[in-house]
C-alpha cells in the first residue's frame, strides 16, 4: 500500500474540502493562561471504524486530547495533529497545524473514506491499520514540546457512490455519445438515489457515470428491475434494457440496492429545473438546481436561505429564448397556492420574480397545476412522536419529545418502540389539524438510512405514517429543514 506525499498547501485544502468538524475547547476570556500540569493524552472514539456509505456527513472518526502543560508560564500551546499508516514514521501522511485551542477533530464518513482512496491509496472495502497523534508546542522556548503517545485504529473503505449518472443508447436522448449522454436527477434524501423523467426512443439503454467514458455503467441484470455494475470493458457481460415504445418515460434507481423502475407515463415537460436570483450561489444569480419529488416528477422543491429577488428556468441560461416560472406579475412575496406563469424574456419584457425578505425558505413548484408555495419556515423548538409504536400512544398531550441538537433544525431521539404505526407532530395541536412530518407513503418501513419525510401545515396533505414492524430500541435523527429522517433499529 503506497503513501503519497502531502505538501503543506495540500494540508489547507484537505481541512475546507473534506471538513473535518472541529469543535474549539476554550478557556473562557483568557486564550493564555497556567494549564497545570496535564500530560498531553490523545483519546480516539473506537479501535475499529468502519466506513458508511449510508451516512455520509455523520461523525466516523472523533478524537480529543487534553491540553498539556505550558509550565506555568502563562504561554500560549498551538497543536499539531499527525495522521500516518501503522508502518509509517508521520514523516508522510496527514499533518495538520490547528492553532491555539483546538482540542477535538472529527472526520465524518464520507470525507474520511475519500481520504484514505485518494491520499493514502487504500482501496475500496479494504482495511487499513491507522495510528495518530498530537503535538503540543509551548509558545515559550523554555518548555519543551510534547509529543502524545500514538494511538492506533483499524478503519474498512467502502466503495464510493457515484455522484453522477447518465443515460446512454439508441433510446436516450442523446444517442450513443458518452460525451453529450443524458444527466439524471440525484434523489433529495436518497443515497445512491437518481430519477429522470422525459422522451425515451425505441431501443436500447444503459447508464455511465462519467461523461466521454463508457464505464463504468450499470447494465441490465438478471431482468428488468435489476442492475448490474460493469466496472470496466474487460467484462464481456454488456446487456442493455430495452425500450420497445417511445415515449415519454419516468426512471427510478438506485446504484446502493441495485433496484431500477422504468415506466412508461404521460410525464412531464421537464425534468430538471434552477433556481436563480440575487442571493443564490456564493455572489447571487448563480443558478442553483432544484430537487425532482420522488414520487410525483411534476413538484419541484427547493429549501434555502434567500432574500430578494428569483425566478425558476427550465434551462440553466439568460438566453431571451428560454421560457422561465415566474409569477403573474412583479414583486409577488412569499405565500401559498400562489399562481405561476412560464414566459421567456421575449415573452415577459418586465421580466416578472419573486421578492422574498431574508430568511429561510421551503419553496414546492407544481409544474403540472402551476402553483407555487413559497413558505418562510422558522425552526420549531420540539417535535415529538405519536402513535401506537411510540411510548404513550395516540395521546397528542402526551407526545414523546425529541433532543434538540447543537443545529436547530436537527433532532434526535432514542427509546423502545413497539410494533405499529406512527408520525412526527410539531406542535401537539389537540385538533390534529397542526403541523406534521409524515412518511412517503402508507406504512413506510423504516430503512435504517436516510428517508425523506412529507412537512405538512394546518393538517393538510395525506396522513401516512411510519410502521414498525418489529419492536425494540431505535434511535432517530429527523431534519425539518431538508425534511429526512434516519429510523435505525440498534
Amino acid at each position: 500500500m503506497k503513501t503519497k506525499k502531502i505538501r503543506n498547501r495540500l494540508f489547507l485544502s484537505l481541512l475546507s474540502l473534506f471538513m473535518l468538524s472541529f469543535s474549539a475547547c476554550i478557556d473562557e476570556d483568557n486564550l493564555e493562561r497556567d494549564k497545570g500540569s496535564v500530560p498531553l493524552a490523545m483519546t480516539v472514539n473506537s479501535k475499529e471504524i468502519v466506513l458508511d456509505n449510508n451516512t455520509p456527513v455523520s461523525d466516523a472518526l472523533r478524537f480529543e486530547w487534553t491540553s498539556g502543560t505550558n509550565q506555568g508560564t502563562d504561554a500560549g500551546i498551538e497543536y499539531t495533529f499527525e495522521m500516518d499508516l501503522e508502518e509509517g514514521n508521520f514523516d508522510e501522511g496527514v499533518k495538520l497545524a490547528l492553532g491555539r485551542n483546538e482540542r477535538i477533530l472529527v472526520y465524518k464518513h464520507e470525507a474520511l473514506n475519500q481520504l484514505l482512496l485518494d491520499e493514502f491509496s487504500v482501496s475500496p472495502n479494504d482495511e487499513v491499520i491507522l495510528k495518530a497523534r498530537v503535538i503540543a508546542d509551548v509558545l515559550d522556548e523554555s518548555v519543551d514540546k510534547q509529543i502524545s503517545e500514538v494511538v492506533s485504529f483499524s478503519v474498512k473503505t467502502y466503495t464510493p457512490v457515484t455522484k453522477n449518472l447518465y443515460l446512454i443508447g439508441g433510446a436516450a436522448p442523446n444517442g450513443w455519445s458518452a460525451d453529450e449522454a443524458t444527466k439524471m436527477n440525484t434523489v433529495s434524501g436518497s443515497v445512491g438515489g437518481f430519477t429522470w423523467n422525459g422522451r425515451l426512443n425505441k431501443g436500447e439503454l444503459k447508464f455511465i457515470t462519467t461523461l466521454g467514458q463508457f464505464t463504468p455503467s450499470y447494465n441490465k441484470g438478471i431482468d428488468d428491475t435489476k442492475l448490474y455494475y460493469r466496472e470496466s470493458d474487460e467484462d464481456e457481460y454488456d446487456e442493455k434494457f430495452t425500450i420497445e415504445e417511445a415515449g415519454n418515460y419516468e426512471i427510478k434507481l438506485n446504484v446502493l440496492t441495485g433496484v431500477i423502475s422504468i415506466r412508461k407515463t404521460t410525464g412531464p415537460e421537464y425534468d430538471e429545473l434552477w433556481i436563480v436570483g440575487s442571493s443564490t450561489g456564493e455572489s447571487g444569480w448563480e443558478f442553483e438546481p432544484m430537487n425532482v419529488d420522488a414520487d410525483n416528477p411534476y413538484i419541484f422543491s427547493y429549501n434555502a436561505r434567500l432574500s430578494g429577488e428569483f425566478k425558476i428556468a427550465t434551462e440553466p441560461d439568460f438566453d431571451d429564448n428560454i421560457p422561465y416560472y415566474r409569477p403573474t406579475t412583479q414583486g409577488v412575496g412569499a405565500g401559498v397556492n400562489l399562481d405561476v406563469v412560464k414566459l421567456s424574456g421575449q415573452e415577459n419584457a418586465d421580466d416578472y420574480k419573486w421578492s422574498v425578505d431574508d430568511a429561510n425558505y421551503k419553496i414546492k413548484l407544481d409544474i403540472q397545476d402551476l402553483k407555487i408555495d413559497i413558505l418562510e419556515f422558522i425552526a420549531y423548538p420540539m417535535i415529538y412522536l405519536v402513535g401506537e409504536a411510540t411510548p404513550n400512544g395516540w395521546s397528542i398531550d402526551d407526545a414523546s419529545p425529541m433532543e434538540i441538537t447543537e443545529n436547530e433544525f436537527i433532532f434526535t431521539w432514542s427509546g423502545y418502540l413497539k410494533e405499529g404505526e406512527f408520525k412526527f407532530t410539531c406542535d401537539k395541536q389537540s385538533d390534529w389539524n397542526g403541523d406534521w412530518f409524515t412518511a412517503t407513503a402508507d406504512k413506510t418501513e423504516p430503512t435504517g438510512v436516510i428517508q425523506s419525510m412529507v412537512y405538512t401545515t394546518g393538517g393538510s396533505g395525506k396522513d401516512y405514517k411510519w410502521n414498525i414492524a418489529e419492536s425494540g430500541d431505535y434511535t432517530i435523527e429527523l431534519d425539518q429543514f431538508n425534511e429526512t429522517v434516519i429510523i435505525k433499529k440498534k
